[in-house]
């Protein structure tokens, strides 16, 4: 039993493939592909998608910290990222792209396998982007916009002596913190609109 899951989570481009093809799926079902659908999510027209987001963020979230409690999956295998400020302006850009196009990069590859041919201009933008960004990388390093902040490779609960962490806890306090997020995600309405609450 170890060796065959040693052997699937060793192999990292069959992982990658598998959980990238569910991602997708999972995006194209829940109507992430659709900028509409994304763009009626941020104005609180359709929340349908948030609720989507919020019960999945909710239940992968149990899943790990259960997965942890039970050590079903090793923690060599986890790989945390480090919390720096050029992670925060990369989400604000990220955040106000999204806002403004409807997409993001994971997104967008999805709409494009759906038939969304136009959404090869996000892909593109993030191709160029990236090339430009490692280019302008030991600059942006020289000026301090990697250095760590709140402890860097942090956990919201401690996972391993390895990492930081917000608060103390047992793998437990997750599984039900994820348990609340799915509460959550039950009683967020589908419409905070007026038009649509007619």
């Amino acid at each position: 039993m170890n060796n065959m899951r040693n052997l699937f989570f060793d192999n990292v481009p069959l992982l990658g493939l598998i959980l990238g093809l569910l991602f997708g799926l999972a995006l194209y079902y829940a109507g992430a592909t659709n900028r509409v659908v994304i763009s009626k999510m941020l104005k609180l027209q359709d929340l349908t998608l948030m609720k989507i987001i919020v019960f999945a963020i909710g239940f992968s979230m149990s899943l790990l910290y259960l997965s942890v409690a039970l050590n079903i999956i090793p923690l060599d295998h986890f790989s945390i990222k480090p919390m720096n400020f050029g992670v925060i302006l990369g989400s604000a850009i990220l955040a106000l792209g999204f806002g403004m196009i409807g997409l993001c990069p994971g997104t967008a590859v999805a709409s494009f396998g759906a038939g969304y041919l136009k959404s090869i201009y996000v892909i593109l933008g993030g191709l160029i982007g990236a090339f430009l960004f490692t280019l302008a990388y030991p600059v942006l390093n020289s000026i301090g916009l990697f250095k760590n902040v709140i402890g860097g490779k942090t956990t919201l609960l401690f996972l391993s002596e390895k990492y930081n962490f917000l608060f103390h806890g047992t793998p437990w306090i997750g599984v039900f913190i994820g348990i609340v997020l799915i509460a959550i995600s039950l009683a967020i309405p589908y419409s905070l609109s007026r038009d649509e609450k007619k």
